[in-house]
């Protein structure tokens, strides 16, 4: 006697009747699930990438701005002194590291051309602790000098104005006297964040040479914070807002929702996704449950004839089709497992359509993501997909009359 019940027995004996028919059904099954499964993880991994390079190059977890700055951005909006919040942020411990930045929108030239763009002064070791911003470093070096005599700049605005390190600039802008002031440096270094705000319009030179040109001191126009657990923004937040009720303490979020309106189409596409793997899945095992069934009419009704209780064979049907559901989905989970792998290490290389991506801040070397709730998804949409494709072959066999099936009288 086999310790398994005779359902399952006969089930599993029947898928392999048909051997060519059962293995498209899985490979259909498998195929799909790993094509989705890949896409899924990159998705994540893309939109992941820009909130990520966001906050690390430029909002943090929380920024601190003046209500009337975003506005208007003049420097009579601004935060001062800074020495208050520098003294708040030291009795939050959920805060693991600030930034403070004092910026001025302008005119960047060089003997040849001019455009519009953003002078920030930011301090080199703070903007390390808070983002790493070296590591955005793509030529020369993450110095202003020995005398702050040098400046970074973003990739992109680099290249509209065909500066290279060492490349004199002058930049032009209005101080808080409201005097045009114009001040030189050189390039040092060019930086390429993935964040278009940066890499189209930032110029970063040192925070004292920015405070002297403008002849503002002890003040900021943005103040960006990094805390150490996510779990803790909201309750940051809440404790500044209650220290500083004059001025917007803002989340990432807040600060830019279109990234969250992309992780939502992101959802919304993952799900349509899962729905077609859904039909794929339960048209496949459907289409091989029905001819199975009706191919197999007389036999079951022998089956019941002979007096075998209908619940065996219904069993026995919902079986096969579970059967080839989880060896797909096994099958397909294990490819998708392969691929997202590969990806989440050597990555997806796009630099054929860099140009395109650098618009919308993606990266030319994708990375996917890989988490444990993409295979939870999969394995109920495959699970779902099989007890659909199996009701209404399950309500043709209800309806026969055994011995009308064996003699040959179909209904």
């Amino acid at each position: 006697m086999s310790k398994y019940p005779l359902s399952t027995v006969l089930a599993w004996l029947s898928i392999w009747r048909r051997k060519t028919r059962s293995l498209m059904v899985i490979m259909m099954i498998a195929l799909s699930l790993t094509g989705l499964l890949g896409l899924q993880g990159l998705y994540d991994g893309m939109i992941l990438h820009l909130i990520n390079t966001t906050i690390r190059s430029d909002s943090g977890e929380i920024s601190l701005y003046n209500k009337k700055y975003r506005l208007n951005k003049t420097l009579e909006y601004r935060l001062t002194p800074i020495s208050n919040y520098i003294e708040a942020f030291s009795k939050i411990e959920a805060i693991d590291a600030y930034s403070v930045r004092l910026e001025k929108e302008g005119l960047i030239a060089t003997a040849h051309k001019s455009l519009g763009a953003v002078l920030k002064g930011i301090s080199l070791s703070n903007e390390q602790n808070f983002g790493e911003l070296n590591d955005f470093i793509t030529q020369g070096e993450y110095s202003f000098g020995e005398k702050n005599q040098k400046a970074l700049i973003g990739s992109a605005l680099a290249k509209k104005l065909n500066l290279n390190i060492g490349s004199r600039v002058i930049f032009t802008a209005q101080d808080a006297t409201g005097e045009i002031n114009a001040i030189s440096f050189r390039i040092s270094g060019i930086l390429k964040t993935g964040n278009p705000t940066i890499d189209d319009q930032a110029v970063f030179i040192s925070m004292e040479k920015m405070s002297t040109f403008l002849d503002v001191h002890q003040s900021a126009t943005q103040i960006a914070l990094r805390v150490k657990d996510s779990e803790h923004i909201l309750m940051v937040q809440q404790e500044l807002k209650k220290r500083f009720p004059a001025i917007d303490v803002l989340r990432w979020d807040e600060l830019y929702p279109l990234l969250i309106q992309m992780q939502e189409w992101m959802n919304i596409f993952n799900l349509a996704s899962y729905a077609i793997v859904f039909i794929v899945a339960a048209l496949g095992i459907f289409g091989v449950m029905l001819v199975s069934v009706l191919e197999r009419m007389r036999e079951f009704s022998i089956m019941l004839a002979i007096g075998t209780p209908y619940r065996t064979v219904r069993n026995q049907i919902i079986m096969e089709a579970s059967f080839l559901g989880l060896i797909g989905y096994i099958a397909g989970a294990l490819g998708g497992w392969i691929f997202l792998l590969y990806m989440s290490t050597a990555g997806v290389d796009m630099r054929a359509f860099e140009a395109g991506l650098e618009l919308y801040g993606y990266s030319a070397v994708m990375y996917a993501n890989m988490h444990l709730y993409y295979f939870f998804q999969a394995f109920f949409a495959v699970f779902f997909a099989t007890l659909l494709s199996v009701i209404w072959p399950l309500r043709k066999l209800k309806k026969i009359k055994p011995i009308q099936v064996i003699q040959g009288k179909m209904l």
